[in-house]
């Protein structure tokens, strides 16, 4: 990060984030309390044009809300897999109060359902979704998502705006998807 005039001309560093000049050699930003302690994170390699879109376009660019699905944890599971079958999807959030607190995909259903219970009816989404799932904002660059998938062997990943409700659900035929159609058109 370089060094511009902040305050009081004292030498200061400009938060990454919200661009805020803060006094050199804080940890974190006083404005929005991003870190200002990360060095040499990696940047794409000039002239290469993939590179630089995953690293640097937002998953913004990705979002079409097409998948996005949500239900409650009280909902049944036998609602929701008919919901997947009549909509042809596989993957649906769940929303208590506003607030993000599962996950329900067909691995779930496969893992945690299959074989296990008589009557769906009865199996609520809340016992058998995964709880807390990781997620990621639009203005995060496809990197993120891309790293989330990977690291922890995710094929679903929501979007989400930054007051917790959903923009949509990304999955990775969605980044290549793009990425190809950036490729045919440079």
């Amino acid at each position: 990060m370089a060094e511009t005039p902040g305050p009081l001309n004292k030498p200061s560093v400009k938060c990454p984030s919200c661009g805020f000049a803060n006094i050199l050699g804080m940890d974190r930003c006083d404005q929005c309390f991003h870190s200002l302690m990360q060095t040499g994170l990696p940047k794409p390699n000039q002239g290469d044009k993939l590179q630089t879109a995953i690293m640097t376009t937002p998953v913004a660019a990705l979002l079409t809300g097409k998948d996005l699905l949500v239900c409650s944890p009280s909902d049944s599971v036998q609602k929701v897999v008919r919901i997947f079958q009549k909509e042809n999807k596989n993957c649906i959030l769940v929303y208590e109060r506003k607030k993000l607190v599962g996950i329900l995909s067909n691995r779930d259903l496969l893992w945690r359902v299959a074989g296990k219970y008589q009557d769906l009816t009865k199996v609520k989404v809340g016992t058998v979704m995964t709880r807390n799932p990781e997620y990621v904002r639009a203005t995060d660059p496809i990197a993120y998502v891309v790293n989330k998938m990977a690291m922890g062997g995710f094929r679903h990943v929501p979007v989400l705006a930054e007051d917790g409700t959903p923009h949509s659900i990304i999955i990775i035929k969605d980044v290549l998807g793009y990425l190809s159609r950036r490729r045919k058109s440079t």
